[in-house]
């Protein structure tokens, strides 16, 4: 008998935690991830895909929606939703890839859109690049402190559409976030860390273009990137990037 090539187990994921509260711009955040549920909702791209839920309310809400949920943790949080509100996206990134044995997933936000059907290379383009891939982002206030140029502290990944097919990258990442003296409300600086390693240190952006940058997903805001480059990629998707988000007949182009 011939030898079988091995196929992927692959998989979209998304996540959703938290409770609503008006207390803190961060925990506010769970009001505008039900609009953005319910724009999803309505998209004529949607591929199928598993949230990873804390909370039973919130897993409820999903199924009532019509989407796959897998309740993970019966409470709606499990880190302080102020000063570490992210480490819950590093834990579905894992229980997704050890506890459920995915090879490759990708991580998508809520407000990040299908806008278009997958292209038919779709899953094929990840495998250009390396082993973790995001679309880059350029802050305003410095982000990644352990570079000693400052002028570079500010470019880190963008945690909203992730690409892993590794299974040891989830702990990886804890193990980085965890080791972290500040900047721990997010995943993005252990995100970026991580593929500083990787790629050999901080190499600039057309560096990480040619090895991290996702070819299938756009950022509406914060790209160092030129449009026309942008435009040149195989985008299925869009995310806003914590930016206002328009209707889902506006995000695809109706």
């Amino acid at each position: 008998m011939k030898n079988q090539k091995k196929t992927n187990k692959r998989v979209f994921i998304r996540a959703l935690w938290g409770v609503f509260d008006e207390a803190h711009r961060i925990t506010r955040r769970r009001f505008q991830t039900d609009s953005d549920i319910g724009k999803l909702i309505k998209s004529n791209y949607n591929e199928p895909f598993i949230s990873y839920t804390f909370g039973k309310e919130n897993h409820d809400f999903l199924l009532k929606c019509g989407f796959n949920s897998i309740l993970i943790h019966d409470e709606p949080f499990k880190w302080d939703l102020v000063k570490y509100q992210y480490r819950h996206k590093l834990e579905i990134l894992k229980y997704a890839m050890e506890e459920d044995g995915y090879d490759e997933i990708v991580h998508l936000d809520w407000d990040c859109f299908p806008t278009r059907k997958l292209i038919p290379d779709f899953w094929d383009t990840f495998g250009k690049k390396e082993i973790v891939q995001a679309n880059l982002q350029k802050y305003r206030a410095s982000k990644c402190y352990w570079r000693k140029d400052r002028a570079t502290q500010k470019y880190l990944p963008n945690g909203g559409y992730f690409y892993i097919r590794d299974k040891s990258i989830p702990s990886r990442l804890i193990k980085i976030w965890e080791g972290m003296k500040k900047n721990k409300q997010s995943a993005e600086p252990a995100m970026a860390k991580l593929m500083d390693e990787i790629g050999g240190g901080w190499q600039g952006i057309e560096h990480y273009w040619d090895h991290f940058e996702v070819e299938t997903c756009n950022l509406k805001r914060k790209s160092p990137y030129s449009i026309a480059d942008r435009q040149n990629k195989n985008s299925c998707f869009i995310h806003h990037a914590g930016g206002k988000t328009k209707s889902v007949e506006k995000i695809q182009g109706k």
